[in-house]
Parts: structure tokens; C-alpha cells; sequence
């Protein structure tokens, strides 16, 4: 009995009264004695925990590392020599002095005190877990929470050896901690992992104080912006520094999260901000003091520079932040509701645009047909599809890749998305009498080689983009239209003369966007049930494909889906088709001698990106209709 007095006195577990008391209450009956010491609410068991691990140790870390040939016998002698003895930081100084690396000074750190070394390369993060707790706390002690028992938390730890700092994040958790240990620079790059990639509205802005403040680019306009009810857009705003953090940060996030938009949505009670990626929203921030609300409105507006007096009408600007050694465009919509204004903000990063046809979806055939008719010295180009459907990108990419020194090029938009290089461009002012057919009237009278229409909303438009193709000019356009036939009768209904459209189209393409399963957790889909399957008319077709699903990870935000890309509809003017819009052909007939001559529908390219694996079932049938009628 008198070994266990001992440890426990020698360990600090329990006071010297405490334990000369249960040694005489228990006598000479060690099991009694054991019982009474278990029994003490005083007990740390966090502290036991390590004091067991310690007494048991074999080895020091400095004979592990004899033992496995890192150091000599020389070189422990040198230490003690230099140091006076066995430094307790000896795995710190050998790592700084390049003979150990951080993750064998980590596992022979987990031998040394008989603990478990996890590896974090393939270790699976519990998301609830992790937000529960303190980002700063994980970054100030480097740990990362693994399991929470029911008297006590496990945390996979850069320094468990450090017997205070267990113990002050022992009073700070509220609980027992049992240890593990993880290499230092994986901890702290998982760390940063999951702040970047957590949705959880305390993750997201754990680093509100510590961001630096983003950098307003101030930009000379044409015209005089609005004013901004007397505040400068340069204005540093000290008094209301919290906002501008906050919205800094949210902006800050957005853009890192490869958000398209980030929408402010006033309630009743709450203000609540959204982000959308891959095209879903996801809710980051609804718990927003009451006083912040129209202080991150108001903020808002003034870096778009629009007036912050005027709440009754809706309000649209634009500015631009340096960010991350970048320049990010956000275009501004500010829309009164009844709780008051709400905003949404259109992300426009260049950087992370791919203007590169392959990038956005094409390939094969679509791609060669599309190259062919883009190269051609005139005639017409149009893309098709709903809002969101990714036609801007396309049309950039198309201009990126026809265009050359040699050629003028100008486009006319609404609004100018993202600067291009070498091209002039021209953005449409209503107010002010320029639209898209003013605009293009003069464009042809600039000398330009190849011309892109944003969009083509009336007849007046279509009959001068037509008639620019006619005379020489590459034009390219896009129109609101669900498929390619679709665009052809929206035409028809423009009443453009038939003759000047076949003889001016090169082709028309239809696109949608698609989410594609994130690579990091896909796994065979056995989810889709009897019913899609019944309710899915071409599903007996492809029912020998092998479906795949993701299952949800912290780098698709539980989503199962990373990135979108677009699937196509290419339709190529050939002797025939032009032959049946003359003769005013049905769009049935027309569709189907197009797919008879090659063209894939949408429906077809959506189920060869299911076939190969790169999007789900679910996502297919979202995005398309199954083929019947005209789609």
C-alpha cells in the first residue's frame, strides 16, 4: 500500500490529510484502500491518467532515438555537454538543426509517453465536434478535438508532454483531457483546412479581429456616381470599425469559399447572410446583433457608393477590393423589404474564371463543332440557356480563344462582367439612352472585326446583330432560351426574316451548369430508389451504369458536389436544318433530324456525365428533362 501513497502524493493527485486518512481508514486492505481514493471527488483523472502514463514510461526520448539510429552516443554526449544535461525541449532542438523531422519527433515523442500517434493525412475530422469548439483555443494550444466521452474530451495534441497547458485547457474545456499526439505543422494545417472550408458561422469568422482591413479600389466612372449621403468611399469609418471588419470578413470568406454571391437578408428579428457556391445557398451568419443590421447596410452601400438616405427605392452599383493580392469585382443590389433593405452581392473574380472552352465543359465533338464555327471570318454564334446557365463564361472564352492581335473586337453588355484585355468594351446605360441596339448601331460603325451582343432581348437587337453578320462580322450573342429550338421560335416570334437568319447563323448552342461529385468522398450511390427509377423513362437505358454519389466532407460542405461544369446542346446550321427553318419545319422535326446528324441533347450529355462517373442521378434530372416533346 505504501507504493500507492506514494504516487499519490508524489503525483500531487491528492493532499498528504487526505491521503494519511484513507490509509487509516482502509488499514491493511490495499483493494479498500483503492476504493477510497477512486471514491474522492478531488481526484483529477486527467491528472491520474497522466501520472500512470509517466511511471510507466520505459524509455526517454533521447534513448528511443539511440535506439532507432538517429543520434549517437556522441551526440548525446555533446548535448549534455552543451546544455548542462537531457534538455526537455530535446526534440525541438533537433528538428531546428534539420537531424530530426517534425512528424519523427512527433511519433517518438507519442513512444516516449506511451500515447497514440495519429496520422492526419487520412484522419476524418468530426465537423460537430470541431465546432464546438474555440477556434483560438485550438490555435493557441494546437490541438484538434478527436471525441467527447461522457467524463471527458480527446484531443489530438502538438505537446501533450506539457503538463500546465493540459491542465489550463482542462479548466477552459471543463473537462478531463485525454491525450493523443499528431505532428505540429499537420495539426496546423488542418486547422486552417477546416477554418477555410467550415460553414459554421463561428469557424467562419473566428479570425474577425485579426483580419487585416480590405483595400476599396477607387475607380474614375464615365459619369458621377450617386452620392453617398456625404461619407467619401475612402473614408476609414473608425467609429463604426466592428462593421467594417464584419463585412469585411464576410466578403473576405465569400471570396476564399469560391462564392458566386453573397445575399443580406433582413428579417423581422435577424439579419442573415448566405452564400451561394455551386449554385445552393448555405447559411453562414444568422445571429447578428440587432445594432449591427443597418450599420452592414449602410456599409454596403457605401462602398458601392449609392445613397444611404434613400431606403425606399431599389438601388444598383458596383465596386472593387484587392484581395489576396487580387482585384475582385462585386456588383451591388439593394432591394427595400418590409424589415428593411436587403442586399445581394454579385462576386465577379476574374481569377477564378477559367476562360478556357475545355474548362467550362466542352470536349469531343461539341468542342471541335463549336471551334469550327467560332473560327469562321463571319456570321453568328448564339448561346442559349436560363439565367446562371454559365453563357457569359462561355462567350468569354470563345472571345479569348478567336481573338488576336490583328482583329477588333468589341463588346456591348449589361452589365461589363469582367474586364478583358485588348478589347473594348462597352456597357449599356439606359438612363442615358444606350442599349444594346443603340449601342450596336454605333459598334458597326467602329471598324470591328468580330462583335458580342450580351444579350439579345428584342427584335430591334436580334435584326442589327443579324445584319452586322451579313456584312462581314463575327458576332457572338446569347438569349434567354431553354434548347436550341427553343432559341430558333423566340427568333421567329422576333419575326426575323428567314433568309437573313439562315444565311447568317454559323450555329446556336444550348448549356446548363452541372455539380459534380467532389472527388474527396465519392462513393457508389445505392440511394436512388424504385420509384426515380420507375418515374424516369429513359432510366432502363442506362441502368447498367455503375452510379456514384458523394457521401459529404468538410471540402464540399456536406454537400457531396465541388465545382459545376456545363453540359451542351451544339447545333451546327447544315444545308438541311436551314432548309427546314425556311420551310418552316416543326421544332420536333427540326430537333430530331439535329440529333440524327449528330447533335448530343442536353438529356444525352447529362447521363454521359453520370456514365463517367463526374455527377450524380440526382443532379442530372435536376438540371435536364428527360427526352419527350421537344426536350
Amino acid at each position: 500500500m505504501e507504493p500507492i501513497r506514494q504516487f499519490l502524493l508524489d503525483n500531487r493527485l491528492l493532499d498528504a490529510d487526505t491521503v494519511h486518512r484513507l490509509a487509516a481508514q482502509a488499514g491493511d486492505r490495499p483493494a479498500e484502500f483503492a476504493a477510497l481514493v477512486a471514491n474522492q471527488e478531488q481526484l483529477d483523472l486527467g491528472r491520474l491518467r497522466r501520472a500512470f502514463a509517466q511511471s510507466f514510461k520505459k524509455k526517454a526520448f533521447y534513448e528511443i532515438l539511440l535506439e532507432d539510429g538517429v543520434i549517437t552516443l556522441e551526440d548525446v554526449q555533446a548535448i549534455v555537454e552543451e546544455f548542462g544535461g537531457i534538455p526537455a525541449d530535446l526534440g525541438k532542438i533537433l528538428v531546428e538543426r534539420k537531424r530530426l523531422t517534425e512528424e519523427q519527433a512527433a511519433r517518438t515523442l507519442a513512444r516516449e509517453l506511451g500515447l497514440e500517434y495519429v496520422d492526419l493525412n487520412t484522419y476524418q475530422v468530426d465537423d460537430q465536434l470541431f465546432n464546438s469548439v474555440d477556434v483560438a483555443l485550438m490555435r493557441t494550444y494546437l490541438f484538434i478535438p478527436d471525441k467527447r466521452g461522457e467524463k471527458d474530451i480527446t484531443l489530438i495534441m502538438a505537446n501533450p508532454g506539457n503538463v500546465d497547458e493540459i491542465e489550463a485547457l482542462e479548466v477552459k474545456l471543463g473537462l478531463p483531457i485525454v491525450p493523443k499526439v499528431a505532428c505540429p505543422k499537420s495539426i496546423a494545417k488542418l486547422l486552417a483546412l477546416m477554418v477555410e472550408t467550415s460553414l459554421d458561422s463561428k469557424v467562419v469568422f473566428a479570425d474577425l479581429e485579426n483580419l487585416p482591413p480590405l483595400e476599396v479600389v477607387v475607380e474614375e466612372e464615365a459619369e458621377e456616381a450617386p452620392p453617398a449621403a456625404g461619407v467619401p468611399i475612402h473614408q476609414s469609418m473608425k467609429e463604426e470599425a466592428p462593421v467594417v471588419r464584419m463585412v469585411d470578413s464576410i466578403i473576405l470568406k465569400a471570396v476564399r469559399k469560391r462564392a458566386s454571391d453573397i445575399h443580406f437578408e433582413v428579417y423581422e428579428s435577424s439579419l442573415k447572410v448566405k452564400y451561394r457556391i455551386d449554385g445552393v445557398l448555405f447559411e453562414v451568419l444568422s445571429d447578428v446583433e440587432p445594432a449591427m443590421r443597418v450599420p452592414i447596410i449602410s456599409r454596403l452601400k457605401v462602398m458601392a457608393q449609392l445613397d444611404i438616405a434613400e431606403k425606399r427605392v431599389p438601388q444598383d452599383g458596383r465596386f472593387k477590393l484587392r484581395i489576396d493580392d487580387r482585384f475582385v469585382d462585386f456588383r451591388v443590389s439593394v432591394l427595400p423589404s418590409i424589415f428593411g433593405e436587403t442586399v445581394v452581392l454579385r462576386i465577379l473574380d476574374k481569377s477564378a474564371l477559367g476562360l478556357d472552352l475545355r474548362k467550362v465543359g466542352l470536349a469531343g465533338h461539341d468542342l471541335l463543332v463549336f471551334q469550327r464555327n467560332i473560327l469562321k471570318p463571319y456570321g453568328m454564334v448564339l448561346v442559349a440557356g436560363p439565367t446562371g446557365s454559365g453563357k457569359t463564361t462561355t462567350l468569354y472564352s470563345a472571345i479569348k480563344f478567336v481573338h488576336t492581335p490583328g482583329d477588333k473586337f468589341i463588346t456591348i453588355e449589361d452589365p461589363v462582367e469582367y474586364q478583358l484585355p485588348d478589347i473594348v468594351q462597352i456597357p449599356v446605360n439606359e438612363k442615358k439612352g444606350l442599349t444594346f441596339s443603340s449601342g450596336l448601331r454605333s459598334i458597326v460603325r467602329q471598324d470591328p472585326d468580330k462583335i458580342m451582343v450580351g444579350e439579345i432581348r428584342d427584335p430591334e437587337t436580334a435584326k442589327i446583330a443579324i445584319n452586322a453578320a451579313l456584312t462581314g462580322h463575327l458576332v457572338f450573342s446569347s438569349i434567354h432560351a431553354n434548347n436550341v429550338i427553343d432559341a430558333i421560335s423566340r427568333l421567329s416570334n422576333m419575326e426575323i426574316d428567314p433568309y437573313e437568319f439562315v444565311s447568317s447563323f454559323n450555329l446556336i448552342m444550348s448549356q446548363r451548369l452541372i455539380r459534380m461529385i467532389c472527388p474527396n468522398c465519392k462513393v457508389p450511390d445505392d440511394t436512388i430508389t424504385e420509384e426515380a427509377r420507375r418515374l424516369t423513362i429513359d432510366f432502363a437505358a442506362h441502368a447498367h451504369i455503375a452510379f456514384q454519389r458523394g457521401s459529404g466532407c468538410r471540402y464540399c460542405h456536406q454537400t457531396g458536389y465541388q465545382g459545376r461544369s456545363g453540359i451542351f446542346e451544339v447545333l451546327e446550321m447544315s444545308p438541311q436544318i436551314k432548309q427546314m427553318i425556311l420551310t418552316h419545319q416543326s421544332p420536333l422535326l427540326i430537333r430530331k433530324t439535329a440529333i440524327e446528324q449528330g447533335m448530343t441533347p442536353l438529356r444525352a450529355a447529362g447521363w454521359a456525365k453520370v456514365e463517367r462517373g463526374e455527377t450524380t442521378f440526382e443532379e442530372m434530372n435536376r438540371v435536364t428533362f428527360e427526352e419527350g416533346g421537344l426536350e
